[in-house]
């Protein structure tokens, strides 16, 4: 695992002038190290020209991550104000270990079903649509939460950072197909009238109050676990608790 404090040697690292360097990085990489910077400054009562001298070590391994697909925040495990903390006082460091697959499964879950609830809460509410032929409850959180699963697994299948035993593009294509024939039969299936008493049509507010119930369940379950990064953010999530 990456350390801020540790220089790993890299065949290809860089040797270009720190301004190069820096123009080689992503915005979002850029971003991440302007905010490192003044946290630098902030924190450890640097001056613009060590905090700056500090940082630009930094870039040939922020830019050999970054040709991998990997951000800086996913690099350092945190915030710039995470890394910053940690770069001055390594001996404080505990290094975040990887969340087990459950964890990233459940925070995923609790995202994917915000973000379903929360669209079609929205919407109902807003156009006033007839009940008919809308889709239940049940159906919508069932469809999100196994969304969130099916997404945190193939971040361990694709992702650069990702857990081993990645599969090949042939299978991940026929693994979706099926997965996605499932979808359609489990939909087929809540659609029935004998499960409607079960997967009633609800009025628009009622999912929206779902979606941020949800989402609050799921800020307190990363706080807790100190979950760090999302699979809509391409990052591996990492915890401090065992």
């Amino acid at each position: 695992m990456t350390k801020i404090d540790e220089q790993q040697p890299v065949a290809s690292e860089p040797t270009e002038p720190a301004g190069d360097l820096r123009a080689q990085l992503s915005n979002k990489n850029n971003a991440y190290v302007f905010r490192l910077q003044k946290e630098l400054e902030l924190q450890g009562s640097l001056t613009t020209e060590a905090a700056q001298a500090r940082v630009t070590a930094l870039l040939p391994e922020i830019l050999t991550a970054q040709r991998r697909g990997q951000t800086a925040r996913a690099l350092y495990l945190g915030t710039p104000k995470q890394a910053a903390a940690r770069l001055l006082h390594p001996e404080l460091d505990q290094p975040a270990q990887p969340a087990p697959f459950w964890q990233r499964a459940v925070d995923s879950a609790l995202l994917y079903l915000a973000i379903f609830t929360g669209i079609f809460g929205l919407m109902n509410t807003f156009q006033k649509t007839a009940a008919n032929g809308q889709m239940g409850v049940l159906s919508i959180a069932s469809v999100g939460i196994l969304m969130g699963v099916f997404m945190t697994k193939y971040e361990d299948w694709v992702l650069p950072n990702g857990a081993k035993g990645k599969i090949s593009w042939l299978k991940l294509i026929l693994v979706s197909l099926l997965l996605v024939g499932g979808f359609m039969v489990w939909i087929f299936i809540l659609s029935l009238n004998v499960i409607k008493v079960i997967n009633p049509v609800l009025p628009g507010m009622w999912y929206v109050l779902i979606a941020v119930i949800a989402y609050g369940v799921r800020w307190y379950f990363r706080k807790y676990y100190g979950i760090t990064g999302s699979t809509l953010g391409g990052a591996r999530m990492n915890s401090q608790r065992k």
